[in-house]
């Protein structure tokens, strides 16, 4: 091939377009609350919350007494001798036909039944705590999930950035070979070597931008938007923030974390159900009465009223040993729910002092990379300036930039290694860290 066709042939090279999208732009702040809204696990979490609310308010009410009203009406055919109405005492001949109607209320209220309803009221209310821990805990987990995405979008935009300058380094690259060519200060061998390198840089960019999409394709599901979500960084992503005071996060997370408080919560709730089932030894105390009217077409359906009032005790002394079943059977959730507790606090100080460790260790190697970044950029900017000198060889600048481009994806990678280290913690203290 001619060296002019070669020539056009390269340069036509840098020509090749690269398309670009503008979807919806979100911050991180307002991508966990979009999120909250649609995600399945807060949902259900609130319907719990709610749900126990009117479990307290039941609970409750079992110190109101039950009232009920009642009416009835009816019509009877008795057959054989004659008798006396009971109600009015008239002789009735036999094989009648009566209607009678009748209405009234009846109440009845459990004076002492054995502190059980005490008991259910302070299980109650454990439910509820633990019910309320359990959302802090989904929405905690809801932010950490939506982070996670948020960071694979913004990391593959960053990604996608370090390609784009890749590619506009092999394009440059490309030129000065170009250039060498027709002044015939490089063979067609460094030309060659040149398009190789950029079409492995756009191959790279494109891969890079496909999995762009998919982050950001990922992310607007979980937000419940339609198409793509732009991951947009703001000032609470500085990195590395503040350095955190790792013990007093520990106490905080070992006395409120939302799995501790769930854990206690259920711990509260056990012991309320130990004592509910110990109130079956003692006796039971209820006051009912009732108040009614009842007629007949005897009587012309005149109403006559009937009162009545009982104060009832009943006492088990003996029911073939279900007390005692029922109380073992309540002590021994009681014990597991102390064991989950222990076992918790375990779990929270193990994985807190985790992440310590790997927050620790990114903010280490976001300096070292940050260095690393310095000396490779330096580095491709001489080994460029020697290539065209003639001092080096394509293949020497191709290996420096290569080390760039590493530098770069390891910057990137320190970057949101620690922005991650960062959401974990947070989803263990179920609150923001305030850097």
């Amino acid at each position: 091939m001619p060296r002019t066709a070669w020539i056009l042939a390269l340069v036509s090279l840098l020509a090749v377009p690269l398309a670009a999208q503008r979807p919806t732009q979100v911050t991180l702040r307002e991508a966990i609350a979009l999120a909250a809204r649609h995600d399945p696990n807060v949902v259900q979490a609130q319907g719990g919350f709610r749900s126990a609310g009117a479990t307290v308010r039941s609970a409750k009410g079992a110190y109101l007494p039950d009232l009920s009203a009642n009416a009835s009406g009816g019509s009877s055919f008795s057959d054989g001798p004659s008798r006396a109405d009971p109600i009015t005492g008239e002789v009735l001949p036999g094989g009648a036909t009566s209607k009678s109607v009748g209405m009234g209320l009846s109440a009845s209220l459990d004076i002492f039944d054995g502190f059980r309803r005490e008991a259910d009221v302070r299980a109650a209310r454990g439910r509820e705590d633990q019910a309320e821990a359990t959302l802090t805990e989904a929405l905690a987990q809801s932010a950490l999930q939506v982070s996670t995405e948020f960071f694979n979008a913004l990391s593959s935009r960053e990604l996608v950035a370090v390609r784009q300058e890749t590619v506009r380094r092999g394009e440059e690259q490309l030129l000065v070979a170009v250039a060498k060519l027709v002044t015939r200060a490089a063979n067609v061998a460094d030309s060659l070597r040149a398009v190789v390198q950029l079409g492995e840089a756009r191959l790279q960019l494109v891969s890079e931008e496909a999995r762009l999409a998919s982050s950001e394709l990922n992310l607007a599901r979980r937000l419940g938007v339609p198409g793509r979500v732009v991951a947009r960084s703001d000032s609470s992503l500085v990195v590395p923030g503040a350095a955190i005071d790792s013990a007093a996060l520990l106490v905080e997370a070992l006395a409120r974390a939302p799995s501790v408080q769930s854990a206690e919560a259920s711990v509260r709730a056990a012991q309320a159900a130990v004592s509910a089932a110990k109130s079956a030894y003692w006796p039971r105390l209820v006051l009912s009465g009732s108040y009614q009217f009842a007629g007949n077409d005897r009587t012309d359906y005149e109403l006559f009223n009937n009162r009545s009032i009982q104060l009832g005790v009943s006492w088990p002394l003996f029911n073939r040993f279900q007390r005692e079943e029922q109380v073992v059977r309540q002590q021994v959730a009681l014990d597991t729910e102390r064991a989950r507790l222990a076992d918790a606090r375990r779990e929270v100080e193990s994985r807190l002092s985790g992440q310590f460790a790997g927050l620790e260790a990114a903010r280490q190697r976001i300096e070292l990379t940050r260095l690393s970044v310095d000396a490779a950029r330096a580095d491709v900017t001489i080994a460029l300036e020697r290539y065209r000198l003639g001092a080096i060889g394509i293949v020497d600048l191709n290996t420096a930039q290569s080390g760039l481009t590493r530098a770069e994806e390891s910057a990137v990678s320190a970057r949101f290694e620690y922005l991650r280290a960062r959401a974990e913690i947070e989803a263990i203290l179920g609150r923001p860290l305030q850097d």
